[in-house]
């Protein structure tokens, strides 16, 4: 469904005494008709560079992003985003915020009455409808905005570390609901994330990525059962996992 040939990104340099920044350099990837695919690697390697170019918001320097054999020129309704921060709108309530998505994707042609309830109902919001974003938890925050995502039924689903600025619990409780949500809908994703064992736990194969310019420096597919348990991270199979994706960014 995504493919990426010979991308790099270079940025211009910030002022007339600096270099020009490569971000990423040379990356190929490939991602499959619904495949959960992370993306782990040190901070500044270029893993949100690479969302963003196949979001359409930024555009590589060199070589050809392909979605269904089509060129990405700019951002379109069959990829939603889903970033750190869940970019509410505070004056509207949790319902509004969702349908939101959808006169993004229609303009103002009234709300489809269905598909909000059962957005709802899928993202277990259905009790918070009518209250506002600073009622909600950080948790119930970031539900509704992939629920304004995934509203509008897109292909793929490119998620920007949507759990980064939560606490070890509620992270943890996001995963598996995450993970509950996409084996009933089955989206494509590509999912940027700092935590090794995040990064494990969610996906179909990990892209683990050098420091700036980032590449792709191991491509590594995990053969854990689904449904993923809880527990998973503490069995042997699940730390052989981890002990592969360290070794990669830690050669040392």
């Amino acid at each position: 469904m995504i493919e990426l040939h010979g991308v790099s990104k270079v940025f211009p340099a910030p002022n007339a005494r600096s270099e020009p920044v490569v971000a990423v350099s040379n990356v190929d990837m490939a991602i499959g008709d619904g495949e959960f695919v992370t993306v782990v690697g040190p901070s500044g390697c270029g893993k949100t560079t690479i969302l963003n170019m196949i979001a359409g918001f930024e555009h590589p320097s060199q070589g050809d992003i392909l979605l269904d054999g089509a060129p990405v020129l700019k951002p379109g309704p069959e990829r939603a985003v889903v970033f750190q921060q869940p970019s509410l709108l505070p004056w509207m309530t949790v319902a509004d915020n969702i349908a939101f998505g959808l006169t993004l994707r229609d303009g103002r042609r009234g709300v489809d009455r269905a598909r909000l309830e059962g957005t709802l109902q899928t993202m277990g919001l259905q009790d918070f409808a009518t209250h506002y974003p600073y009622q909600l938890s950080g948790g119930m925050q970031q539900r509704a905005a992939i629920a304004r995502a995934l509203i509008t039924d897109p292909a793929i689903l490119l998620m920007d570390e949507p759990f980064g600025a939560l606490d070890a619990q509620t992270r943890s409780d996001m995963q598996r609901f995450l993970l509950s949500v996409w084996t009933e809908l089955q989206h494509t994703v590509l999912f940027v994330t700092h935590d090794v064992e995040e990064a494990i736990l969610l996906a179909d194969r990990v892209l683990i990525m050098s420091p700036r310019p980032g590449r792709i420096a191991a491509n590594l597919r995990i053969g854990l059962s689904r449904p993923r348990r809880w527990d998973m991270v503490m069995d042997r199979d699940f730390n052989e996992y981890k002990r592969k994706v360290l070794k990669v960014l830690r050669p040392q």
